[in-house]
């Protein structure tokens, strides 16, 4: 399959309704399911996977396959419509052994560079547990404003951010 988008390390593809063991390995992990609300039984993510297939399928974005170039896969990142903000959500989701290698960061400012480049949108809002700090830190990074903290539905408060197409 063609890929969506290339970094220095990293390789998106959309995903397949055949992906789910792959989706499911990612987020079998408690600590990846720390700050996303929790451990997903299996029929969760195959909700996330065919949301992930029909996003792409209808809008042109969604969640994506993250290898790395030599095909390992290292977790999923991309875009999404968040309704309850009506507008388009960066993110992200790493496998533990690819933590700290700086990959969230390099994913994150890859696709905030694609997505404006390639779609009319204007904004691009992120969001993270208030607790996880690495992923607020990887968010302020790709140039996204705090706007504050907030329930976004995950049992729990989010920092909310927000960035506008660069002029």
């Amino acid at each position: 399959m063609k890929p969506i988008l290339e970094t220095e390390r990293l390789v998106f593809t959309p995903f397949t309704a055949e992906d789910l063991d792959l989706l499911a390995s990612l987020h079998s992990d408690p600590e990846v399911q720390r700050y996303i609300g929790g451990m997903w039984d299996r029929e969760t993510i195959q909700k996330r996977l065919d949301q992930y297939v029909s996003d792409q399928a209808t809008r042109g974005v969604s969640k994506w396959k993250a290898h790395l170039r030599d095909g390992t896969f290292v977790g999923r990142a991309g875009i999404s419509w968040w309704e309850p903000e009506s507008a388009y959500e960066l993110g992200y989701s790493f496998a533990r052994a690819a933590w700290g290698l700086g990959l969230a960061s390099e994913a994150a400012q890859g696709i905030v560079d694609w997505f404006f480049a390639t779609t009319p949108h204007r904004t691009l809002i992120g969001f993270a547990d208030v607790g996880n700090l690495a992923s607020r830190r990887v968010l302020e990074k790709v140039g996204m404003t705090w706007l504050g903290d907030k329930d976004m539905g995950f049992g729990g408060l989010s920092s909310l951010y927000r960035m506008d197409r660069p002029t």
